[in-house]
């Protein structure tokens, strides 16, 4: 199993909209994630500055497709391009490679 991260920032006033749609993700886009067999999936917030991690059960790139390929998905997505800051608007993450590890 592989464990990836990635970071983004939030636009300032979507910051607490980003938070209640995550306390009220969708069922649909849950059983997809868990379909494309990532598990273990957190997200932080650090003023507007959002940081997930997640771990991969297979091919991450497979895994990515599989995820974004259901329809719940694609309209999560399109929500959640509203939140972001510019650069990232088109669904663009920084991918952050792991320096440190204890297991």
């Amino acid at each position: 199993m592989a464990r990836y991260a990635w970071t983004a920032r939030l636009r300032p006033d979507k910051v607490a909209d980003y938070v209640d749609a995550h306390a009220n993700t969708w069922p649909d886009v849950l059983a997809a994630i868990t379909a494309a067999g990532i598990r273990d999936y957190s997200i932080w917030l650090f003023e507007d500055r959002v940081f997930a991690q997640y771990e991969v059960d297979g091919d991450h790139e497979e895994a990515l497709r599989m995820e974004a390929a259901a329809e719940a998905t694609g309209r999560w997505r399109a929500l959640m391009r509203d939140y972001f800051q510019p650069e990232v608007a088109t669904d663009g993450v920084t991918w952050l490679p792991e320096v440190f590890r204890l297991d």
